[in-house]
């Protein structure tokens, strides 16, 4: 009888984990980073501190300004890359009344908030995310109770209205002598080309908020990129964001190699960008 009991606990035991297993499998995960990350914590500020702003990097798209300014009336104040003047900035703007910063957050996930003091703490981060699934989770349970079915709760509902791009990439153009000084020069001519690339294309719109190097909106559909220089290296990005990567090629990379081919033909070789910069990554894109 013991072996016959044991030999149906384990059955039982496996049906349990094969039950799990296919609840698990069925359900369809997805990360919660970048943009969605810090729209889920607009989500979170929205109903503790209507109105406040959250303070992002350059890089942030421009479905995150809608969604964060249209959806959920916080303001959003795009800054500049690097984590510490993100949270600089945030902390500025607070002690100056010129607003009630609440996040500071880069793209990367480094984040600081104004009630734990601007310290970027990615543990307490993680802590405020999972307390609103569990607030989601327990208001699940009590609807399950009331209506007799099950719900399960899911963070991405709360930034479902946040409009995405397919194509998301960064290119690196390396600055071949390694030098600063080449680096800047570079990207001041790049700069140039770019700017007065606005006044030729009618798809391309120059962006007079941004705070770092150069911000292009794409059509209407919320493509965009920017170019900017490394903190750090003599490298050149570009952060481009369209609704595919053919769309990416024909609006973006295509008239930026077009501009630089008329340019070097119409210029001396010491003003070359093929001499200056790898350009591999966009011809290659």
């Amino acid at each position: 009888n013991n072996n016959s009991n044991n030999n149906n606990n384990n059955n039982n035991n496996n049906n349990n984990d094969n039950n799990n297993n296919d609840a698990a499998s069925s359900f369809h995960y997805e990360p919660l980073n970048k943009n969605r990350l810090i729209a889920l914590l607009g989500v979170i500020f929205s109903s503790t501190s209507p109105g406040c702003t959250i303070v992002t990097d350059s890089g942030t798209s421009e479905g995150l300004s809608k969604f964060l300014q249209h959806d959920l009336g916080l303001r959003h104040y795009r800054y500049i890359k690097g984590y510490a003047n993100v949270i600089g900035k945030a902390r500025s703007l607070t002690e100056s009344g010129k607003a009630l910063a609440e996040v500071a957050i880069e793209t990367s996930g480094h984040c600081a908030m104004r009630e734990n003091g601007y310290l970027d703490d990615g543990t307490y981060t993680a802590v405020k995310v999972i307390g609103l699934l569990a607030r989601m989770s327990k208001s699940c349970r009590k609807e399950e109770e009331g209506e007799g079915r099950r719900h399960r709760a899911s963070l991405m509902d709360l930034i479902s209205n946040m409009d995405e791009m397919e194509e998301v990439s960064e290119l690196r153009l390396t600055v071949l002598d390694g030098s600063q000084k080449t680096a800047k020069d570079a990207y001041d001519y790049l700069f140039h080309i770019i700017e007065h690339g606005c006044s030729i294309l009618p798809n391309w719109h120059f962006d007079h908020d941004n705070l770092e190097g150069i911000r292009i909106m794409i059509g209407d559909d919320g493509g965009f990129f920017v170019m900017r220089r490394s903190l750090h290296d003599p490298v050149i990005i570009i952060h481009l964001e369209a609704t595919s990567v053919d769309d990416a090629r024909h609006q973006i990379i295509s008239p930026i190699l077009q501009f630089l081919d008329k340019d070097d033909s119409s210029s001396s070789s010491s003003h070359s960008m093929r001499d200056t910069l790898d350009l591999s990554f966009i011809k290659d894109y």
